[in-house]
């Protein structure tokens, strides 16, 4: 399969980044009327047991109707939607880039109308170079597994609260980056 060209891709996280939260948590806790997947207890049990905490998660995930995931949405973040649009007027080719499930990750790129791909965690800049060929990478991220992808970049945009700034300054290679303040009203 021939890759897609393009001088200019701007590549856009979907959770806590374009959207106002985590798409795959909120969407869980919002079908099974609950708050228990974006807890303290949960990012906790996430923090030291991830592989089975997601495990479970997708697992819950897979038993919600399919009408359900593919409708499901949350609000975007005005600042990174004006970012969005900015980098769109200039001739980027617009592409999100995410983690979440794929339903959820093809309803926000429909309504934006930009392309999408889904990668595995850590594995984005290999999942974009197997896909496009570019000159120039503009990236905007919150996530700390996202470091493959912010120092391939050319330019990015990290959001993030102040408290997580270090552990990106002292990773990102990329010269040219910038931090968005995180101020979601929906803490996952």
């Amino acid at each position: 399969m021939s890759r897609i060209k393009n001088d200019k891709i701007a590549v856009f996280d979907l959770d806590d980044t374009l959207y106002q939260g985590n798409s795959h948590f909120l969407c869980l806790n919002e079908f099974y009327k609950t708050k228990i997947f974006t807890s303290i207890i949960a990012r906790c049990f996430c923090k030291f047991f991830p592989i089975a905490y997601l495990r479970f998660a997708n697992y819950l995930y897979d038993k919600i109707p399919y009408e359900y995931r593919s409708t499901f949405k949350l609000p975007y973040r005005n600042e990174v939607i004006k970012l969005f649009k900015k980098k769109q007027k200039t001739g980027y080719q617009m592409l999100i880039l995410s983690n979440a499930p794929i339903e959820l990750l093809k309803t926000a790129a429909n309504e934006l109308h930009v392309d999408y791909l889904k990668a595995g965690i850590g594995e984005k800049s290999r999942c974009l170079h197997a896909e496009f060929e570019y000159q120039e990478l503009f990236v905007c991220t919150d996530n700390m597994t996202d470091i493959d992808l912010l120092n391939i970049a050319n330019e990015a945009v990290i959001t993030c609260r102040p408290s997580k700034r270090g552990f990106f300054t002292k990773r990102v290679k990329c010269k040219n980056y910038k931090f968005i303040e995180d101020v979601c009203d929906n803490e996952v």
